[in-house]
């Protein structure tokens, strides 16, 4: 009232009535306007059309979580047994191919007989009887191309070589972002021309190459009867553990907002979420991700036109 008093003082007291009315009127009217741009806005946002996308219901399920990497087999062990003295051939004792046991003559050489019968009599030394007997240091298969009948022999010239395949070794690299799940103690099933066998981890080297940052590691496979040769082409699963994964198209994918790979996912309140996933098996139909729930509503179609946070429709 003293507001109103205020600003009517000089006015005629005439028109007083005529201005109380204008007064109310637009009072009333501006109150009015009030109410109904409430409504109005009320209505807009019930008749906002929410974005609509299509999901799968997807349920994970357990698998091994394995390093896989491709490699050859080799034998664990070959050698060349060398000739420390000038001399011929006498003879050859084993056939090319054949199996050899640990100390067994295989080659004969032409001072072999005089040398060791100076041996048997103590004249001559272990290492110098050593010099002309070349028996087999270990165990395995005689290889081709070893020295015949007749031929010379220089001092440090190979002449034979054999190979033990009683196991194999498999090399592979492991990523620096995996080395540090990987122990001796991990399991390993190595593929050989489609045949599954167990091996052991047997060496992870301490060091990265400084180029690939990558560590070798060398698994071992015993190879009974002598089934596998050296040269195959196998395929190595480090397994790490069990794991949930959903089996998800690559279509799907999408990037967070530091680059990183995942999925979008439908929440409990109807709002997109970004979900970063870890890719266990990767081929050109599937892939094997982990980094879900257990159970989620992926989005598989639209979910490039909308944003973590934003709610949608679905079906």
């Amino acid at each position: 009232m003293y507001s109103f008093t205020y600003i009517l003082v000089g006015l005629n007291t005439s028109m007083l009535p005529t201005i109380k009315k204008i007064i109310i009127v637009s009072t009333i009217t501006f109150i009015n306007s009030l109410c109904y741009s409430s409504e109005w806005g009320s209505k807009e946002e019930t008749d906002e059309k929410l974005f609509s996308v299509e999901v799968i219901e997807s349920s994970a399920q357990t698998i091994k979580d394995s390093i896989v990497f491709s490699s050859t087999t080799e034998a664990f062990r070959r050698i060349e047994v060398k000739s420390e003295v000038m001399t011929t051939i006498e003879k050859v004792l084993v056939k090319a191919g054949s199996k050899i046991k640990k100390g067994q003559h295989i080659i004969e050489l032409d001072d072999y007989k005089t040398n060791a019968d100076l041996y048997k009599l103590n004249l001559l030394s272990q290492s110098e009887f050593d010099k002309y007997a070349l028996f087999a240091p270990f165990g395995g298969i005689l290889l081709d191309g070893h020295k015949i009948a007749g031929e010379l022999v220089m001092p440090g010239e190979k002449v034979y070589e054999i190979i033990d395949l009683s196991s194999l070794k498999i090399f592979g690299y492991i990523n620096e972002n995996e080395i540090l799940d990987v122990s001796l103690e991990n399991k390993v099933e190595v593929t050989i021309l489609n045949e599954k066998v167990n091996g052991t981890i047997d060496y992870i080297s301490p060091i990265s190459d400084p180029e690939t940052k990558t560590f070798e590691i060398i698994v071992k496979v015993e190879n009974i009867d002598l089934r596998y040769k050296d040269g195959l082409s196998s395929i190595i699963s480090i397994i790490k553990g069990n794991v949930f994964a959903h089996k998800i198209s690559p279509s799907i994918l999408a990037l967070g907002d530091s680059g990183e790979l995942g999925v979008k996912v439908i929440g409990s309140d109807n709002t997109v979420q970004f979900k970063k996933i870890n890719v266990i098996e990767d081929t050109s139909d599937y892939m094997l991700v982990s980094g879900l729930s257990q159970k989620e509503k992926i989005i598989i179609v639209g979910q490039q036109y909308v944003s973590a946070g934003e709610k949608v429709n679905f079906n």
